[in-house]
């Protein structure tokens, strides 16, 4: 028995139409990239060109995919109930002596950055917490040792940052299903989590540099996701 929830035939056609124009929108923005790294040729991909190709082209190809991963999710079957992991299973494996693991590949990132929850407290005093601390300086505290720095954090390579994300853009656009397979049984274990996969205000990388059609297409695939995908959690 197929599971797939019912659709009319006039909401598949119109749920499909806009899938097929996010793929074509797509893969217009990975040519783009191809195209921008062939002409690079042997020069390595500098901070300045791998910001300029996240913000024009990797941003909005993340977005338009995400929502699509999110109305494929739609024409799944649901997922079904977890089963409790075998004593064989829940024993780590042994690793093969003498061959290193190899490197994972990056997967696609199904989640946007949400605000920051603001705490206020309702109060009229200072709990004890938040008091002022007054220290005396004795002799024993003059004498203390500090503690040793924190050593800074390695920096960040912008290009290695860019290659994987593009890496992991490009895999989950050639194979959709496991992603919205893996989102529909996030969905099922919370759904305030899998209401993560979109930012609620801002889509991330719209810009008036996109153009009129593009931020429209944007707009149409975020509120289809939200109607059909994004569970209620108000």
């Amino acid at each position: 028995m197929d599971d797939t929830p019912f659709q009319p035939a006039d909401d598949l056609d119109i749920l499909n139409d806009l899938l097929g124009r996010a793929r074509y929108f797509i893969l217009g923005l990975i040519g783009f990239i191809d195209t921008a790294l062939e002409r690079l040729g042997d020069t390595p991909l500098d901070a300045r060109a791998a910001g300029y190709l996240m913000r024009r082209a990797l941003l909005p190809a993340e977005a338009a995919l995400r929502r699509a991963i999110l109305l494929i999710a739609t024409k799944l079957p649901p997922p079904a109930p977890a089963r409790a992991p075998s004593k064989a299973a829940r024993q780590p494996a042994a690793a093969a002596k003498g061959k290193p693991a190899a490197p994972r590949a990056p997967l696609f990132r199904m989640s946007e950055p949400q605000p920051r929850p603001t705490h206020y407290r309702k109060t009229d005093y200072l709990s004890e917490d938040l008091m002022p601390r007054i220290t005396l300086l004795t002799e024993s505290v003059l004498r203390a040792r500090t503690a040793p720095a924190r050593p800074p954090p390695a920096p960040q390579d912008p290009a290695a940052a860019f290659h994987r994300r593009f890496q992991a853009l490009r895999a989950a656009y050639d194979d959709p299903a496991p992603y919205a397979r893996r989102w529909l049984r996030r969905r099922a274990r919370s759904a305030a989590d899998a209401a993560r996969a979109l930012a609620p205000v801002k889509i991330p990388g719209v810009s008036r540099s996109l153009g009129e059609n593009t931020i429209s297409l944007l707009k149409e695939l975020t509120q289809a996701a939200r109607a059909r995908a994004l569970p209620n959690t108000s």
